[in-house]
């Protein structure tokens, strides 16, 4: 419950010993501060309706509406909700920037208790671009001005600066009845005046709500400063009289100590009026709200409220009736096992026959180069699954084989039946997660074709943050079956087994509806990618990309391993002598381990005493993830080793130790999983191992690039584009200057350099052009003046400036930017070839500043590098049917982005670069021309350029 446990407690001055008991009381109950505080504290309480809807929220908040109903019988009550950031995002971007977006399942019920405070004829207060507590504020104002008591409920301490003697605050205390504070209470707390709050945040900080502070500047620090000079313009106005590092770090965050005090004080002039006869408590219906409370399967409160509020019998909620129109899927599967020639003719029959065939395979492992065959399973009508079993072993207990035999057919028997029907190029073919499933059946001689639809990849393209990409997860939600789980099979941990163990009677029906479901599902998502137009994008691009993919992962990448057993010895000397420099500079603390959290901050913000002013709790102490030591860099010089330490232990254990185990032994080549369903975006992620995150900006990360080589006779060709997502954003924004750039062939960041700083291009510095290349790229992500001042050595009004000249002489950029920000608020947004996204965060007023932010980044981004992903896709497609018309011997071996690594033979390597780079310079015309530059070398790391 979020209300008090008595409201005038014994311990506090009850309201009428200090105010006229006449006076009413007006309730303020801040909406989203009291549902995050309601989502939390019942969460994994099991409050779900029967159809799935999440209420835990909901309920807590209308349990303590009722409470005050009840309990308080109030003159006045009115609720407000958030509907934005006060201006606030506009001073400092990153303000609430430390937040978590709010849970999908709390953001849903926001709605709800909007409809349940409505229910109850409560008024809401809310103004469009403003926070509820500056709206609180500002009311607040307003009533005691009339001459009313204010009780306000919230989860934000920030509130406490209302207090007055007519203005209480009540809060959650963790474990315990609600705090209610007056002056006092918060006196005795917090040893300063509610007044002087804000000041102490200007100095200290918030990092529930990221505001910065002065670094360095703690809660005691502050409340001495505030008790010596009362105020933050007291502080600063005596600031020759503070002494040592205190004035040091005054001065040095003096502008952002004023812009935290901004950000601190709660508005108390939004354009709202309070009408204290419209905050009445109001008759409600009790039948709206009844009905509700069923709707919502409320039954205690539904007792509790036609107990105390009277109503009429509860009315029946008749069961919705089926969509006669809409395709029933949840009917059971059929399942056939396939063990006699008899049965395997006639399944071929069958899929002779098939408009359409799904197929899927069951094997020993997820690795799809490593994994054995076990069985296949195919469905052509999504009502009977056959499942064909060929590598099940002896079947027993799971643990010591009875060596019973088992009734199966010889594998290549089922694998010369079944090649014909599963390569007709007039059949199609269905799968989930296509490239696994091909890559397996190619090991084994079947290279399925034409494959036409991926459900994974459909369920993706239709929503490309979608949680139900497993066929399980999508089959439960969208289908309304529920399917049999693996770990049901084969277990977990230690005693798990694979499922050539697994008996054929139990895998049968297990793999069986993996074929019919995913069927199922083709049916189901087909018109939702039609209605959305996204079929061509994945009869043209998505699907052809399947057998490519599939090539690349069965080509696999050749390793020098002695070298990389070198390199394992100097990185290890290394990080020992790293390792003797971060001891010797703990300040005495000795050897810990630097890979604890824990122990780590015992070091730092302990024994070295470094400022944690603005920096995020965790439950070890503050983060100390990459970022927050990047900001500590100058505060002493360990912060250095240990970055560097990370970096040598990451390359160490994720590549260069771990690369020589994962070398398969049949291919003698290490082989990645590409993954078309990874990003947001349409690029593609590599996975097992990730062969796109190798560092190349370093020189030990150059080292690691140096163990990928050719085989004798062969060379690497590597070939990228040439600033493809500044020339897609050239073409979109349609900006003429850059454009112009981009034509006449110069450098684009010392042409953007010299076009903001108004010089000619022969004079522009090395430091000049940097600088516009930080903040080309930059823009793309959506970086502001504040990322731009943070990341840089300008000052914030500096940067301002710098982005407000850069937007002048690119003005279509500018529109461009603008324009994306509406279309995601108002819908979709697409790359060039189709690709769509939407922005919920975006267009939900209620959500968090941290979300929005993200989601506004992202946007901004998404149709310029979803457009690059998609051009390099197309030219990945093209090159793989040159390369198979051109008869070479020449293999896609590793995609990174924006480029492609290809394995070629060393006589023929001329030819097949220009083919490369041909093929990648004509895969999409655009404004701003594509550009491919290409290298050759005899690994990775030495490569050439071929002019």
């Amino acid at each position: 419950m979020f209300c008090h446990n008595g409201w005038h407690d014994d311990e506090l001055i009850p309201m009428g010993e200090h105010m006229a008991d006449a006076r009413p009381i007006l309730y303020l109950i801040d909406g989203h501060a009291v549902a995050y505080r309601q989502f939390y504290a019942l969460n994994g309480a099991g409050f779900t309706t029967s159809s799935g809807e999440p209420t835990n929220a909901v309920f807590g908040f209308t349990r303590g509406l009722l409470d005050i109903l009840q309990n308080e019988r109030p003159k006045y009550l009115a609720v407000s909700f958030d509907r934005g950031l006060s201006g606030r995002e506009d001073l400092y971007a990153d303000y609430k920037g430390t937040r978590d977006k709010m849970p999908d399942d709390l953001q849903i019920q926001m709605i709800r208790i909007e409809q349940i405070v409505r229910a109850f004829n409560i008024p809401i207060l809310a103004v469009e671009g403003y926070e509820a507590d500056d709206v609180i504020g500002t009311v607040a104002k307003q009533a005691e001005a009339e001459g009313v008591h204010i009780h306000i409920i919230t989860g934000d301490r920030d509130i406490l600066q209302l207090l007055t003697p007519n203005v209480r605050v009540q809060l959650p205390k963790r474990g315990e009845s609600d705090q209610v504070f007056d002056i006092a209470a918060f006196e005795e707390k917090y040893n300063i005046r509610p007044d002087q709050l804000v000041d102490m945040k200007a100095l200290m900080g918030d990092s529930s709500d990221n505001i910065p502070g002065v670094k360095g500047i703690g809660e005691k620090g502050a409340a001495k400063l505030l008790t010596d000079y009362e105020t933050l313009d007291g502080i600063y106005s005596h600031i020759e009289d503070i002494k040592g590092a205190t004035r040091t770090k005054l001065e040095n965050d003096h502008e952002m100590a004023y812009i935290s005090q901004n950000l601190a004080q709660i508005q108390r002039n939004v354009p709202i009026e309070i009408t204290l006869a419209a905050c009445e408590a109001h008759d409600f219906d009790v039948n709206v709200v009844a009905e509700l409370f069923r709707e919502m399967e409320f039954r205690s409160l539904l007792s509790r409220l036609l107990s105390e509020f009277g109503g009429d019998e509860p009315i029946t909620v008749q069961e919705a009736e089926s969509d006669d129109d809409g395709e029933v899927y949840n009917y059971e599967v059929e399942t056939v096992i396939v063990r006699d020639e008899a049965g395997l003719k006639a399944l071929v029959e069958v899929l002779n026959k098939a408009k359409a065939i799904t197929w899927d395979v069951e094997t020993t492992s997820i690795d799809q180069m490593a994994g054995d065959l076990v069985g296949i399973s195919l469905s052509v009508d999504g009502k009977i699954g056959y499942y064909v079993p060929v590598g099940h072993k002896p079947e027993g207990d799971g643990t010591m084989f009875s060596g019973d035999p088992v009734e199966q057919l010889p594998m290549q028997m089922v694998i010369d039946a079944l090649r014909p029907p599963l390569t007709n190029p007039k059949i199609p073919k269905y799968a989930h997660n296509a490239a696994y499933d091909l890559v397996v059946l190619q090991r084994y001689g079947i290279d399925v074709s034409p494959i036409k639809f991926d459900t994974m990849i459909a369920e993706w393209l239709r929503d490309p943050i979608s949680k139900y990409l497993g066929l399980k997860a999508f089959a439960q939600q969208y289908l309304e079956y529920s399917m049999t789980e693996i770990k049901e099979l084969i277990g977990t941990g230690k005693k798990q087994i694979t499922m050539a163990e697994v008996t054929v009677e139990d895998a049968a029906p297990y793999a069986a509806a993996d074929a019919a479901i995913t069927h199922r599902a083709v049916s189901y998502l087909r018109p939702y990618l039609k209605n959305d137009d996204l079929m061509e994008l994945l009869d043209t691009l998505e699907m052809p990309l399947v057998p490519v993919i599939a090539s690349m992962e069965r080509a696999g990448v050749a390793l020098d391993v002695p070298f990389l057993r070198d390199l394992s010895e100097t990185l290890d000397g290394q990080i020992k002598a790293l390792e003797g420099e971060i001891f010797g500079l703990s300040g005495g603390y000795g050897d810990f381990n630097i890979n604890s959290p824990k122990q780590l901050n015992d070091v730092l913000f302990g024994k070295l005493g470094l400022s944690t002013g603005g920096l995020r709790k965790t439950s070890h102490g503050y983060s100390t993830d990459v970022v927050t030591l990047e900001a500590l860099k100058d505060e002493h010089e360990i912060i250095a080793h240990i970055l560097d330490y990370r970096e040598l232990t990451k390359l160490k254990s994720t590549y260069v130790d771990a690369l020589p185990e994962l070398i398969n032994p049949q291919t003698g080549r290490v082989h990645t999983s590409y993954n078309q369903t990874g990003t947001s975006t349409g690029r593609l992620s590599s996975s097992n191992p990730n062969l796109q995150n190798i560092p190349i900006r370093t020189e030990i990360g150059r080292e690691v690039r140096r163990a990928f080589t050719a085989p004798e006779g062969r060379v690497l060709l590597a070939v990228d584009y040439s600033q493809i997502e500044l020339r897609v954003m050239a073409h979109i924004s349609g900006d003429p200057t850059l454009l112009q750039a981009f034509a006449d062939g110069l450098d684009i960041h010392a042409a953007t350099a010299a076009a903001v700083n108004n010089v000619s291009l022969d004079e522009v510095t090395y430091e000049m052009r940097s600088f516009a290349k930080r903040v080309n790229f930059g823009l793309m992500y959506g970086m502001g003046a504040f990322r731009l001042s943070r990341d840089s050595e300008l000052t914030l009004a500096e940067a301002e400036a710098f982005v407000k000249t850069y937007f002048e002489r690119f003005p279509q950029v500018k529109v461009y930017m603008d324009n994306t920000e509406e279309k995601a608020k108002a819908g979709m947004l697409t790359t060039l070839v189709g690709r769509k996204r939407n922005f919920a965060a975006l267009q939900n007023v209620n959500g968090s500043r941290r979300a929005q932010q993200a989601e506004l980044r992202a946007a901004i981004n998404m149709p310029i590098q979803g457009t690059a992903a998609d051009i390099m896709k197309r030219a990945m497609i093209d090159l793989y049917d040159a390369l198979n018309a051109h008869k070479s011997d020449s293999c896609m071996i590793l995609q990174v982005h924006d480029e492609l690594v290809l394995e070629v033979p060393e006589d023929d390597a001329q030819d097949i670069t220009k083919l490369v780079v041909d093929v990648m310079e004509n895969a999409y015309q655009l404004d701003a021309p594509l550009k491919a530059n290409a290298q050759i070398g005899k690994n990775w790391r030495d490569m050439e350029t071929v002019q």
